[in-house]
């Protein structure tokens, strides 16, 4: 597992656009914090790109900062886009896809 970038003994900022850089045809994740309250992933997905349907033992959140990304959860299908928020609760099935290049922050709680 990829050391997270901050922990939550310092104060930290970062530019979250500039921290995880889309790539062509690829997938970007950045673990932001991870310690015994909440892991914090940011996202970076090129259009097209796709992650399949799983699930997290946590309670979830999704917030997705640029692009539009189709969101899977609950029976529903969802189009999300900058500024919007989602919240899931644990062991909930969900799968993901990229419309256009995507930004989003994931926060699990645990």
């Amino acid at each position: 597992m990829a050391k997270a970038m901050f922990d939550a003994a310092t104060v930290a900022a970062a530019n979250l656009l500039v921290a995880a850089p889309i790539v062509p045809g690829g997938i970007v994740s950045k673990t932001l914090l991870n310690d015994e309250h909440a892991k914090l992933v940011l996202f970076a997905m090129d259009q097209g790109q796709a992650i399949s349907e799983h699930q997290a033992p946590y309670v979830a959140a999704v917030h997705v900062l640029e692009g539009r990304l189709q969101f899977g959860v609950g029976g529903r299908s969802r189009v999300m886009t900058a500024h919007d928020w989602l919240v899931m609760p644990a062991n909930e099935k969900h799968d993901l896809s990229a419309l256009e290049p995507v930004r989003f922050l994931l926060t699990l709680l645990k």
